[in-house]
Formats: structure tokens, C-alpha cells, sequence
């Protein structure tokens, strides 16, 4: 996909993430990204598939089933905190505009503790 339909899929999803959380648009990469409070939330990577961060279980679990567990590479590094979501799937559908508020609910809750890890957390049984 084109820079420029990258670019308008990103801003179309922006829709979707709350103003009073401050979203930026931008790059990372060479890919287009969304961030709230400096944490990456979400992505339309160069081929324009849409990725949704997945940091609670619960949003990574039902990702996982939906998205056939595809995460996002880039360079090489699989990004397994992230979902890309399949072509078939509407931008618009309820579930998506769900898993984003989600998202980027649990980026915004985590980032206020500091910067997040690019990797899944695993639960202690401890």
C-alpha cells in the first residue's frame, strides 16, 4: 500500500482514540503509528495491514484467536505484544473500534508507570 493510503488508514483509525488522551501520529520505522503518552498503540505497517497492541491477556487472547496469531515484524523483530488484524475484517466493525479503546486504554494506564517493554509479560504463578 501506498504512503499516502497508509497514511489516511492511520488518521482514520485516530478517530477511534480519545482526544483528551492526546494521540500523536507519526513514524516509526518507516511505518505509520499511533502513540498516546509517548507508547506506541497502534500501526499500519508498509504492506497496510492494521496492528493493535494487545497488553492485558484478555485483549491478546481474543487477538490471538481472531488474528490467527500474525503478529507485526519489522526489521526482522516480531513484535509479539502486537495483532495484525485480517484483511476481511472492517475498520469500522464494533470488535475493531472495541480492541482499540482497549488498547489503547491499557497503553495509557501502563505508560503512566513508566515505559513499557516490547515484550509479552508473563504472569508469575508465584
Amino acid at each position: 500500500m501506498d504512503k499516502v493510503n497508509r497514511s489516511r488508514r492511520i488518521h482514520f483509525l485516530l478517530q477511534y482514540v480519545p482526544e483528551a488522551l492526546e494521540p500523536k501520529v507519526g513514524m516509526y520505522f518507516g511505518e505509520h503509528v499511533i502513540r498516546v503518552n509517548g507508547q506506541l498503540c497502534l500501526v499500519v505497517n508498509a504492506d497496510g495491514e492494521v496492528g493493535i497492541r494487545a497488553l492485558h491477556p484478555a485483549l491478546a487472547s481474543e487477538l490471538a484467536e481472531v488474528c490467527d496469531n500474525l503478529h507485526w515484524v519489522a526489521h526482522g523483530r516480531v513484535y509479539d505484544q502486537w495483532y495484525l488484524l485480517p484483511d476481511n475484517l472492517a475498520l469500522n466493525d464494533p470488535r475493531v473500534i472495541k480492541w482499540i479503546g482497549d488498547s489503547i486504554n491499557e497503553v495509557h494506564r501502563m505508560s503512566l508507570k513508566g515505559a513499557i517493554p516490547n515484550h509479552q509479560m508473563k504472569v508469575s504463578s508465584r
